[in-house]
């Protein structure tokens, strides 16, 4: 009995960096940058969040560039994201030898076993990190897709799932998301679809980045993969696919945030937060307790106007009985107006205590509430419709010193809103379909104002209105 049992731990031991190796991989990404001298070179960044409690390590990786060279690159750095995560960063740059798309990938062994929405077994599934660079083109890409948010959440069973990984574009370029299938190493050694995968019924991605489930049902884990498509022109100029595991569980001690003032702002029919420059933008969240959990809690900013220091911000917390009032703040500059929206997202957790044990693997401490705020005038549909109404509103004259016309569309239930530069509402007309008349309210002084015509209190157009 004493050998079998000897026997069975040597084979644990034997085996136990392949079985390790499979549960420590989390989700991962690879960004870049093009050389603004060199249309050729690239500098890439994969980034790779593991489970800390593991004891399978990555000290390097072998990057395929995608022009049959394979680079080995050392890890830059490993810091820890929570208690459980750790974000490790691996740095390289490749130049390649001619102009072409290319497509950079990295392999990793294996996922993790168990996983409710591949095939079983999903554990001899490899995970495929991909990325497409264009090099040498006409109009050069300096900046890839980048995310200021985490690809670390959790779901909970019979609640509403939303996360965003707030993607941003330093050149200004649109952002088209998808849910695709996830990529594996096939037999041949090839990039290849999943095979048995499938996306969970009912979730989504918005037009914004953001995933939404409205009713995880099943424990477990799951796994999604996000294609983050840079366009200009209305033409592809690269992508990156983000793959993440995550978890459907019991909510335990973990708080939640909200967003409280959204009902309060200016809200387009997308759901997205109008604003405009010199308009001071007030976001209120809350993040409330767990009943289960005696914590401190803490929360931050995420989002590209922090990340790449676009203005200066103000965070402001006041404790309440069961949690805390967080005020985030900004005034938008007129640099920062654009068509594209700003992408915000708040997160909040426990402050828990380093024990030493980093156990359970799957616990996630946080909890997050999104905002997207458009700066300036719209430049596509506010809503949910490809096309604006056939008959695009106007405004006239624009300045104006006394009378204005406004021709409006033929929809139901039109209100124009016109607001100062606090966003407080300094005036209200009721439209009919056609040409209507006013006279400038006499106690409106002279200075920048916005307006907001809506049907049936969805915004279908917004604008500024100079008084002189």
């Amino acid at each position: 009995m004493k050998k079998i049992y000897h026997l069975f731990c040597l084979t644990a031991l034997l085996f136990a960096p392949l079985l390790t190796q499979a549960t420590h991989l989390y989700s991962g990404h690879i960004s870049y940058t093009t050389d603004p001298q060199n249309p050729l070179k690239f500098d890439f960044v994969f980034t790779l969040y593991t489970k800390t409690a593991s004891t399978a390590d990555d000290p390097f990786v072998s990057i395929n560039m995608g022009d049959g060279k394979v680079q080995t690159v050392e890890r830059a750095r490993i810091t820890p994201y929570s208690y459980r995560y750790d974000k490790e960063i691996f740095i390289w740059s490749h130049t390649y030898a001619a102009p072409g798309n290319y497509t950079v990938h990295w392999t990793g062994e294996n996922r993790n076993g168990g996983v409710i929405n591949m095939a079983a077994p999903s554990d001899l599934i490899t995970l495929k990190i991909v990325t497409l660079v264009k090099a040498g083109t006409a109009t050069q890409n300096l900046h890839g897709a980048k995310l200021a948010g985490v690809p670390v959440t959790a779901a909970y069973i019979g609640e509403p799932w939303t996360h965003n990984f707030l993607a941003y574009d330093e050149d200004g370029d649109y952002l088209k998301y998808d849910l695709v299938t996830p990529k594996h190493r096939s037999s041949s050694f090839e990039i290849a679809d999943v095979p048995g995968y499938w996306l969970p019924e009912g979730l989504t991605v918005s037009e914004f980045g953001e995933i939404h489930w409205p009713n995880p049902a099943q424990k477990g884990e799951y796994v999604i993969a996000l294609k983050v498509t840079e366009m200009r022109d209305g033409r592809e100029i690269g992508h990156m696919i983000v793959d993440m595991s995550f978890v459907v569980t019991e909510r335990a001690d973990q708080p939640k945030m909200s967003l409280l003032n959204k009902n309060r702002l200016t809200v387009n029919g997308d759901g997205s937060i109008q604003t405009w420059p010199g308009q001071p933008v007030k976001l209120e969240f809350y993040l409330q307790k767990n009943p289960a959990s005696d914590l401190p809690l803490s929360a931050r900013p995420f989002g590209e106007i922090d990340t790449l220091e676009l203005i200066n911000t103000s965070l402001t917390f006041r404790d309440t009985a069961d949690g805390f009032a967080i005020t985030y703040s900004f005034t938008p500059g007129p640099d920062m107006e654009r068509s594209e929206p700003y992408l915000i997202g708040m997160r909040g957790r426990p402050r828990e205590e380093f024990t030493g044990d980093r156990l359970p693997y799957t616990k996630v401490e946080d909890d997050w509430a999104f905002a997207y705020i458009y700066v300036g005038e719209q430049r596509r549909p506010l809503s949910s419709g490809d096309d604006f109404p056939p008959e695009r509103p106007k405004l006239y004259p624009n300045p104006t010193r006394g009378e204005f016309t406004v021709l409006a569309p033929d929809l139901p239930a039109l209100h124009l809103l016109v607001r100062d530069i606090t966003g407080k509402v300094v005036a209200s007309y009721t439209l009919r379909p056609g040409r209507n008349d006013f006279a400038r309210p006499a106690k409106l002084a002279s200075g920048l104002y916005t307006y907001t015509l809506t049907s049936q209190l969805s915004p279908i157009e917004t604008g500024k209105l100079m008084l002189q």
